[in-house]
């Protein structure tokens, strides 16, 4: 899986990917430079989650 960050409308695949534990559990860490509010997504495969936001200070 990997991470997604939405950049001037485009999905923008960020350095960072994760393997899913047996449970279907996963963690992820990433350090964000885009000060502000992200709009960011996983993706695996041609499935993406729905969009969630982090606010950056």
């Amino acid at each position: 899986m990997t991470l997604q960050q939405k950049q001037h409308g485009t999905w923008v695949t960020l350095p960072a990917s994760v393997t899913t534990a047996r449970n279907g559990s996963y963690s992820l860490g990433v350090k964000l430079g885009l000060k502000g509010l992200n709009e960011l997504r996983i993706v695996s495969g041609n499935t993406a989650s729905p969009v969630f936001t982090v606010t950056v200070h």
